[in-house]
């Protein structure tokens, strides 16, 4: 079993913090040298309890954060179904933003960035076709094989977004 500093040296390197840091934060180390911290913090992290726990709280962590297809199919599926009417909208020749506490989570994640600049803002989504693209390869919707008895027709709108800078600007004024 481990001492209360040694298991939260084991917590703070799982946390992302180097040997030296974590070292330093799960011992009284202030008047330390570095190199003096780092030879501790080496020795300690070579026993195998330390190292055990460790890879015990490493593998449980992993298990945590466990990606399953499905939640990928659903971001990928936000990217692919959003627009622009999600985003803003033109009044009396104008374009107003609607505001993000309005949006559905699953609205938010298809935005990749919001930029707000002395000239203008705008919102970027990550790339809608490429969303697409990988849905359409991941449902094998246009190959010729076992399952598929006919060929699917996928009809893909794009609007033209080349006058929405021209509104952006407009907006400010």
């Amino acid at each position: 079993m481990l001492t209360p500093k040694q298991e939260k040296f084991v917590r703070n390197l799982v946390s992302g913090m180097s040997q030296r840091e974590a070292y330093r934060n799960s011992y009284n180390a202030k008047n330390m040298k570095p190199e003096s911290m780092d030879k501790k913090a080496s020795a300690l992290f070579s026993r195998v309890d330390i190292r055990s726990r460790y890879n015990e709280l490493i593998e449980k962590a992993n298990e945590k954060v466990e990606i399953k297809a499905d939640d990928i199919l659903r971001e990928l599926k936000a990217i692919a179904f959003s627009n622009g009417s999600d985003y803003a909208q033109i009044k009396n020749g104008k374009l107003y933003f609607k505001n993000t506490d309005d949006l559905s989570d699953e609205k938010k994640k298809a935005i990749s960035c919001i930029k707000k600049t002395k000239d203008s803002k705008s919102i970027e989504t990550y790339d809608k076709l490429k969303a697409i693209d990988m849905l359409v390869k991941y449902m094998r919707l246009f190959e010729n094989g076992e399952n598929n008895t006919s060929n699917p027709k996928l009809e893909i709108v794009i609007t033209d977004n080349s006058k929405l800078e021209k509104y952006l600007y407009e907006e400010e004024k």
